[in-house]
């Protein structure tokens, strides 16, 4: 390999980002690259309003915070339930607000927690990934 290859190697850097969706309850974690604050306040102003469960007007509705180590964002929703079309609602919600600052999907993977163990205290819970990446 010539070094003029090696460059053009090292020069592309491309950067990723993973989304780990956990439900019931939904936990929504952002990990990789960084955001900026308001693709952040996007998806919080659209996350509560799509989980399944009804909204009171008095509670504040939960928002994403900063965890340093290691550097991700947290959204935890511990009184939240989403059925299928409330997964999909935050998908959605998830990929407009990344797509809007020209990140693209690259893969997803989907499982489920082991609900055969009785004393698993995640069983049926299930949890997805989203990865996205822009060079």
């Amino acid at each position: 390999i010539n070094a003029e290859y090696m460059g053009v190697i090292t020069s592309v850097s491309m950067v990723n980002i993973c989304v780990c969706c956990r439900f019931n309850p939904p936990c929504i974690r952002i990990m990789g690259s960084s955001l900026r604050e308001e693709t952040i306040s996007k998806i919080d102003a659209k996350l509560y309003t799509a989980t399944t469960t009804s909204h009171s007007p008095k509670q504040e509705p939960p928002k994403f915070e900063f965890v340093s180590n290691p550097p991700h964002w947290v959204m935890e929703m511990p009184k939240m339930y989403c059925d299928q079309l409330g997964r999909s609602m935050i998908f959605l919600t998830i990929v407009e607000a990344l797509e809007a600052e020209d990140w693209r999907m690259r893969a997803s993977h989907t499982s489920e927690h082991n609900s055969h163990a009785w004393r698993s205290t995640d069983a049926g819970m299930d949890t997805t990934r989203i990865f996205f990446s822009r060079e």
